[in-house]
């Protein structure tokens, strides 16, 4: 018999022929399985995890957040999970599972923070809360995306209604610290000039206005855990009134209760903001990395007409307004 034909050979060339086929067939395997995970709409995250959220209680803006970020969450592969609300009580198994917590609020934030050893992002809180969190807590894993507008966005909003030369207003209490020194360099470069009064405590706004509002052309009212309380803000909006001053404020519903005209960032917007970085979070050099704390990136302008006629002042279309303030005219 040939050797080319003995049973040894045979047997070994088959083996061969069929580690060969084997070996095309788990090659042609790993290709449909990495052009199934490429291809569009069916990829999933890279760091598919698991995001609890807290919120200080049902209901309000809060939940409407809640609701926005589960919308915007939907087909991306991460998990959002109620993790309760302060009121009715939070759900400590979600919170120590979690691969990131979305607290909402402030007070939400520091009791996760005191309780939880998790990565958390805090949001729909002011500048000074996340600063007063950030000094608390100097050590653990979080960010937050804050409610105050950047600077510049502001004062592009007030720029637009008051001529150059003004002089702006901004009381403040001693909770939320001293004014970002941005904001008088934002007003600078816009052509105005920021004068500032800070108070103690809620029962002072009154005094702290009277000595503010003869001295300046308008006022500007920021996220301030004090001021920002119903009994404060209504005798902001009172005085400033009395003093025929119009008032440039953070939110709608302040515009409607007799401000001028705001720039602000809605709960859906700041949903889409923490949907956006959880889509891109798990992927390169930011893989597990919170974001920076900084604004939402995207805003709103609203205008009270009736008051700006009220007082006399013109105001611009909300169309160029807002064009104006996103920085995409001039």
């Amino acid at each position: 018999m040939s050797p080319s034909l003995s049973p040894f050979h045979i047997c070994s060339r088959f083996a061969a022929c069929w580690r060969a086929v084997g070996a095309f067939r788990r090659a042609i395997a790993l290709r449909l399985v990495v052009a199934c995970l490429l291809a569009p709409g069916l990829a999933a995250p890279a760091l598919a995890m698991q995001v609890a959220l807290a919120l200080p209680q049902a209901g309000g803006v809060h939940q409407v957040f809640a609701e926005a970020l589960q919308r915007a969450l939907a087909g991306s592969g991460h998990t959002l999970l109620a993790a309760g609300n302060l009121a009715d009580g939070l759900d400590q198994a979600v919170l120590e599972r979690a691969d990131v917590i979305i607290a909402a609020g402030s007070h939400t934030a520091a009791t996760v923070l005191d309780r939880f050893r998790r990565p958390t992002l805090a949001v729909m809180l002011s500048r000074g809360q996340w600063e007063a969190l950030r000094t608390r807590h100097p050590q653990a894993a979080v960010s937050a995306i804050f409610l105050d507008q950047p600077a510049e966005r502001q004062m592009r909003l007030i720029a637009a209604v008051l001529p150059r030369g003004s002089r702006l207003g901004l009381l403040y209490s001693s909770e939320s610290g001293e004014p970002d020194p941005e904001l008088a360099r934002a007003a600078a470069g816009a052509g105005l000039k920021l004068v500032s009064e800070g108070v103690a405590q809620a029962g002072e706004v009154i005094g702290g206005l009277e000595r503010l509002l003869p001295n300046v052309d308008a006022l500007l009212v920021l996220p301030d855990p004090v001021l920002s309380a119903s009994n404060p803000a209504r005798s902001i909006l009172l005085t400033s009134y009395r003093f025929r001053r119009p008032i440039f404020a953070f939110s709608r519903a302040y515009v409607e209760a007799g401000a001028l005209a705001a720039v602000f960032s809605t709960p859906e917007g700041v949903a889409l903001d923490v949907a956006d970085w959880l889509r891109k979070s798990g992927t390169g050099a930011s893989a597990g990395r919170l974001p920076p704390a900084r604004s939402a990136a995207s805003c709103e302008v609203a205008v009270n007409r009736q008051v700006a006629r009220s007082l006399n002042i013109g105001v611009p279309p909300d169309a160029q307004l807002q064009a104006l303030v996103q920085g995409g005219a001039s």
